[in-house]
């Protein structure tokens, strides 16, 4: 679909051509010849080109959406079936099945740039909102790849899926979707672990799926019972499934979110599905302030949105299907009612409110650049902890109880502090700060002689000491004060006998150790 949301663009395998809707009258308004095969197709993120796979010539198609013609023929291709562009529209990866690969391609040049390995039967790709990263889907090898998009190598592969077709990634790149077409299943992954961390079941034979705009749903094609569903994203849960459609395939969601485009292969179709009715999200903080997407039919004449007795903290007409409002202050789970005109009051939702989040404390609040060591907050209303960002990397928790929430730390690229958020679903956010801290370093330690008494204060001179966490000299724990992040006092322990003693010092950043720095007499 072009970025306005005006036309889409379908592939017809058997003839050999592309068709294009218009989304406002909903009829196929020209057909494009292309060659043979036209599997996937995608649109560029300026909409000034399509993208076409064609599996039977090896090649890709590009099409000038503004005068709907074949412009250019890309080949160099094996057996091409998925395709997507990066966000900034330079680049486009192809999945080529017949050679195991995912083909890069400049779309400056229109020539393949780079091939990269994968596993067997490469079929569709995502690839993430920052563009760091690609998803592939390996069918053959009922595994999913994770391709770096600067390297252009495979930097993580994630086993144990059963037929992965569909993949998709969330508005915030936080989460990738793939639906297994033998395991009857949507299976989310963490993009910040590269790990499954939760699984959607009850969807016979799922093929295709597309997440809404404002990340709050996505919608499966369940080919085995001919029906579509709609998946809320802040619950992991099916709340509506659509019946009716002939092997549904492929879904495509408007920009406005309003409908849902679905293929149908089994009778050569596209369908119009419009989005279920209801408010997303469905929760937020007993303190209001949650912008809240009401869709329905009827609204446009909309005077008053309440949150059960209240008034929405305000509310704006979008169209005649679609109003945002705002949560009032509230203690309670109420619906949502809607006064169309001046009499007529109907019930458009429910929504659930929540204990305010409140972070108290992390601890440690510092680590080594490597990460993965595990990081415990402790606050209330944590029960519905969904994620801890570091910065701008977003980690699943190991564990979440009300009161406390563990966490492995990520690595990061250099040091200093990042703010740790944690995101409930109540939208609401505590705030602390952890600080990545580089290998301590030592330089010297003065003086270097002592007794074997020990009670001797010596300065351990070096470089990020700031975070020291102990300090031995000759294998025993010595007193020490932190005089600044390059300067440690110390006070030497007793020594058994006379002789060089190593002196080390760990810090949160790691371990450092000055063979033989310091000898007792």
């Amino acid at each position: 679909m072009t970025p306005d949301g005006r036309h889409l663009y379908v592939t017809n395998f058997g003839s050999t051509s592309v068709s294009v809707i218009d989304t406002t009258t909903r009829r196929v308004v020209t057909t494009i010849g292309v060659t043979s095969g036209p599997w996937g197709v995608t649109v560029a993120p300026d909409g000034l080109r399509a993208y076409v796979a064609c599996f039977g010539t090896d090649s890709v198609a590009v099409i000038d959406t503004t005068t709907r013609t074949v412009t250019v023929s890309i080949p160099g291709l094996n057996k091409p079936l998925g395709l997507t562009v990066s966000p900034d529209g330079s680049r486009l990866y192809v999945a080529s099945q017949g050679g195991n690969r995912v083909d890069v391609i400049s779309t400056a040049t229109d020539t393949v740039i780079a091939s990269v390995p994968v596993g067997t039967g490469p079929r569709n790709l995502a690839v993430t909102p920052d563009g760091t990263e690609v998803y592939v889907t390996e069918e053959g090898a009922n595994a999913v790849a994770v391709i770096d998009t600067a390297t252009h190598t495979v930097i993580a592969t994630l086993p144990g899926f059963l037929f992965p077709r569909g993949v998709a990634a969330s508005l915030d790149g936080q989460r990738v979707y793939v639906t297994e077409y033998g395991g009857n299943r949507l299976s989310v992954i963490d993009t910040a672990t590269h790990s499954v961390v939760d699984t959607i079941t009850g969807l016979p034979i799922p093929f295709g799926l597309a997440v809404s705009h404002d990340g709050l749903l996505v919608y499966v094609a369940r080919d085995g019972d001919d029906s579509v569903s709609a998946i809320d994203l802040t619950k992991n849960e099916i709340i509506d499934t659509v019946p009716g459609f002939h092997a549904p395939s492929w879904p495509v969601v408007t920009p406005d979110d309003l409908d849902v485009y679905v293929v149908n292969n089994g009778n050569e179709t596209v369908s119009v599905l419009p989005t279920p009715s209801g408010a997303y999200p469905d929760a937020g903080p007993m303190s209001g302030g949650t912008p809240v997407d009401i869709i329905g039919d009827g609204l446009g004449n909309t005077t008053a949105v309440r949150f059960g007795c209240q008034p929405a903290a305000s509310f704006t007409i979008l169209n005649d299907r679609e109003i945002l409002a705002v949560s009032p202050r509230l203690a309670t789970d109420v619906k949502i009612d809607a006064t169309i005109g001046r009499h007529t009051t109907r019930t458009v939702g429910r929504f659930y409110y929540h204990p305010d989040s409140v972070l108290t404390k992390i601890s440690p609040t510092a680590g080594p650049l490597s990460g993965g060591g595990t990081l415990t907050v402790t606050g209330r209303g944590l029960i519905t902890t969904t994620a801890v960002r570091f910065g701008s990397v977003a980690v699943t928790p190991s564990s979440v109880l009300d009161d406390k929430v563990t966490v492995t730390v990520p690595p990061a690229e250099a040091t200093g502090p990042v703010p740790v958020t944690v995101v409930t679903r109540s939208n609401s956010y505590g705030r602390s700060t952890f600080t990545y801290v580089g290998p301590p370093g030592l330089t010297s330690v003065s003086p270097s002689l002592g007794s074997s008494a020990g009670g001797d204060p010596v300065l351990i001179v070096g470089t990020e000491l700031a975070s020291t966490q102990s300090v031995t000299i000759g294998g025993a724990a010595a007193d020490f004060g932190v005089l600044s992040d390059t300067r440690i006092a110390a006070v030497t322990p007793p020594a058994a006998t006379p002789g060089p003693a190593n002196v080390t010092v760990t810090t949160a950043g790691g371990t450092a150790t000055a063979p033989g720095a310091f000898v007792y007499t």
